[in-house]
């Protein structure tokens, strides 16, 4: 599913420990900074190919250990 148009996405300080991460002006999550971040970097578009072959890589070996085929794969 395809949004439309750029959106306004902040994650602003509530207080010494706790972060919102709001959309629009409408707030999405509530919790610590790294949670929020992690969020956000999720939502933000990101080019990054090499990034995405490393993920797939490491699931792939993920898989493969969880499957039992380790061996196969090395």
């Amino acid at each position: 599913m395809r949004t439309q148009g750029p959106h306004d996405i902040l994650v602003q300080r509530l207080d010494e420990r706790r972060y919102a991460l709001s959309i629009d002006g409408i707030v999405r999550y509530v919790g610590t900074k790294e949670e929020c971040q992690r969020r956000l970097s999720m939502l933000v578009p990101n080019n990054d190919r090499a990034g995405q072959d490393k993920a797939l890589g490491r699931l792939w070996r993920i898989n493969a250990v969880t499957l039992g085929r380790a061996d196969e794969n090395t």
